[in-house]
C-alpha cells in the first residue's frame, strides 16, 4: 500500500534536480476540469477556464519548488528531487541546521511567486494594442476567471473600468499574475507548519527559543490553522481545502510524534514532516565544506562521458575480434570495404595509444 501511495512519474532533470509527478496529481486535475464542465451554473466554455487553471497552477508551483532548490543550493545545501502532488509541491533538499539557511530556503519559494506576480503585473501595460493599460486585480479572492454573455473574459484598466477582452496574451498575464499572487499570500500568510510561513517564523523565532522550541511553536499552531481552514472547507462545502487542512493537521501530528520519540512516519511513502514546500533532511551534517553543486554536475557529467566511452570501446573490441575470427576463418577477402576501414581506424587508435 505504502508503494500504491508513493508512486510517481519522472518527467526529467533540470540543474540536476529530478522532477516527478506523483499520479493524484493528474487524477485531481481531471477532476477539477470535469468539475467545471459538469457543474451547472457556469457558462459554457468554462472547462477550458479549468485547463488555464491548472496548466499555470502546475507551471507557477514548479517554479515555486526551483526557488526552494536553489535557495538551498546557495546557502551551500543541496537539492535533488522536486514532487508534484495534488496539494502543490514538494522539494526534497538538504540544508544545514541554522535559522538563516532554513529561513532563505523556505522564503525563496514565495519570493519567486512575488516576482513573477511583478513582472506579470508589469508586462501588463504592454499586452494589448489599445489606449489603456490591463491591471492586476489586488485581491487574492477576485474571480478573474469569470466570463461574460459573449464568451470574452473580462479585465480591469488602471482607471477602474472593466473591460472584455478576448487577446490571448493580456488574459495569460492576468491569469499568470492571479495564480502566483495567490500562492505567494497562502504561503506566507499560513504561518503553520508545515508551510513555508511557518518555516520562516520557526527560523525567525529560532535564536531566542531554540530549535526545538520554536518547532514546538509552529507545530501547535499548525492544530489552530487546521481547525480554522477545516471550518471554512465545511462551511464553503470545499473538498480540497478539507484536503490542505487534513494535510497540515496530519504533518503536525507526525512532526511532534517524532520531537517526542524520535520515530518517524510517513504518508504517501514521503516524510511530509518537514515541510510543504521543503522536506529538509535534518540528520547531522559533516563539518567540511560541501563539493558546489556545480562541480559536482561536471563531475557527474564527466563520468557519464567516461562510461559512454568504455561502452563504446568494449562494443568495438567486441566487433574487431569478430572480425580477427572471420579472417582467420575464411582469409582478408572475405570482409566488405566497410569492415576492412573499421579494422583500420581501430588499429591505428590502439597504435597511436601504445
Amino acid at each position: 500500500m505504502r508503494g500504491l501511495f508513493s508512486w510517481s512519474v519522472p518527467l526529467g532533470h533540470v540543474f540536476g534536480i529530478t522532477v516527478k509527478v506523483h499520479w493524484m496529481f493528474p487524477l485531481v486535475a481531471l477532476g477539477l476540469i470535469l468539475r467545471w464542465a459538469m457543474k451547472s451554473g457556469l457558462p459554457e466554455g468554462a472547462w477550458v477556464d479549468g485547463v488555464w487553471l491548472m496548466g499555470l497552477l502546475f507551471l507557477s508551483v514548479l517554479l515555486h519548488e526551483f526557488g526552494h532548490c536553489l535557495a538551498a543550493r546557495w546557502v551551500d545545501g543541496d537539492a535533488d528531487e522536486i514532487l508534484m502532488w495534488p496539494l502543490g509541491g514538494l522539494a526534497n533538499v538538504d540544508i544545514p541546521r541554522e535559522p538563516r539557511a532554513h529561513f532563505l530556503t523556505a522564503a525563496a519559494g514565495p519570493a519567486v511567486n512575488l516576482l513573477l506576480a511583478g513582472l506579470c503585473t508589469f508586462l501588463l501595460a504592454f499586452a494589448a494594442d489599445s489606449s489603456y493599460a490591463f491591471k492586476p486585480l489586488w485581491n487574492p479572492l477576485a474571480n478573474i476567471f469569470r466570463i461574460d454573455g459573449t464568451g470574452a473574459i473580462r479585465l480591469w484598466t488602471w482607471d477602474g473600468q472593466e473591460v472584455s477582452v478576448n487577446h490571448v496574451w493580456p488574459i495569460f498575464l492576468a491569469r499568470m499574475f492571479w495564480v502566483n499572487w495567490i500562492l505567494f499570500w497562502l504561503n506566507v500568510l499560513l504561518a503553520c507548519f508545515p508551510m513555508d510561513g511557518g518555516r520562516m517564523l520557526q527560523s525567525a523565532l529560532w535564536p531566542s527559543l531554540g530549535e526545538r522550541q520554536a518547532l514546538l511553536f509552529v507545530v501547535y499552531s499548525g492544530f489552530v490553522y487546521m481547525a480554522v481552514i477545516a471550518l471554512i472547507g465545511i462551511v464553503y462545502n470545499e473538498f480540497l481545502i478539507g484536503c490542505l487542512a487534513f494535510f497540515i493537521g496530519y504533518s503536525c501530528y507526525v512532526q511532534l510524534f517524532i520531537l517526542e520519540t524520535g520515530g518517524e512516519e510517513g504518508l504517501f511513502g514521503y516524510d511530509f514532516s518537514q515541510g510543504y514546500t521543503s522536506l529538509e533532511r535534518e540528520a547531522p551534517r559533516l563539518t567540511t565544506k560541501r563539493t558546489s553543486w556545480w562541480k559536482r554536475w561536471r563531475d557527474s557529467r564527466a563520468a557519464r562521458k567516461l562510461q559512454r566511452e568504455m561502452e563504446a570501446r568494449e562494443a568495438e573490441e567486441r566487433r574487431l575480434d569478430e572480425l580477427l575470427e572471420k579472417v582467420q576463418k575464411f582469409g582478408m577477402n572475405a570482409l566488405t570495404e566497410e569492415e576492412r576501414r573499421f579494422m583500420k581506424r581501430v588499429s591505428d587508435r590502439y597504435r597511436n595509444r601504445n
